[in-house]
């Protein structure tokens, strides 16, 4: 009909109504895991960090190591000393006192001592048992050993030092392999009650 605007067909479908706004959609943080963010691939989480232990307990483990080192060194050192003073102030030369505080020293030392240490307990043992007989002789007595006579007491102290010096090193094999024996036996339980096993150095669980 002339005069009447023409009506679209959208408009002949009834009466326009207003569209629904979409819901907001929430922004996740950059590395937010996959527990927190729907629809987000596990894969794509960040990884677990890995807690360090705490540095007063490896503190505390270091002033452990140390105060270990320290007695060990005192105890490799210091008793046979005291036991060669006392045979010197007791009679001329070393004898007894100074072999039971050598070998109970040189015990001490590789029961103290880390693991690392070991090896030097066993190998310090007859230098340091040599080294304080011979040290305590010649200072006690250093008129006997002038010119030639130096050379000939030397031969005497190693001679005289030997069976000590054989003593002490045995004694820290005895109880290095006392040691190793009680640790193994330790690591046995704790394996089992755990279930793991242990994998050869340089080989991997499926190789």
């Amino acid at each position: 009909m002339a005069g009447q605007r023409a009506r679209t067909p959208y408009q002949d479908t009834g009466p326009r109504t207003e569209d629904r706004a979409l819901p907001a959609q929430r922004s996740w943080p950059a590395g937010a895991g996959a527990a927190g963010a729907p629809g987000r691939r596990a894969d794509t989480a960040a990884p677990r960090q890995v807690r360090s232990p705490l540095p007063g307990a490896a503190r505390r483990r270091q002033q452990a190591r140390r105060r270990g080192g320290t007695a060990a060194a005192f105890s490799a050192v210091g008793l046979p000393l005291l036991g060669a003073v006392a045979d010197e102030l007791d009679g001329p030369g070393v004898g007894l006192l100074f072999a039971v505080g050598s070998v109970l020293g040189t015990a001490a030392a590789a029961l103290l001592c880390s693991r690392t240490g070991r090896w030097w307990v066993v190998t310090a043992a007859p230098v340091v048992v040599l080294l304080t007989a011979s040290g305590v002789e010649y200072l006690a007595h250093p008129g006997k050993y002038q010119g030639r006579n130096l050379g000939t007491g030397a031969l005497r102290w190693v001679v005289g030092a030997f069976p000590v010096m054989a003593a002490a090193v045995a004694v820290a094999l005895v109880v290095v392999a006392v040691r190793v024996t009680a640790a193994r036996r330790r690591a046995v339980p704790e394996r089992r009650r755990t279930g793991r096993t242990a994998v050869p150095a340089g080989r991997g669980r499926r190789g």
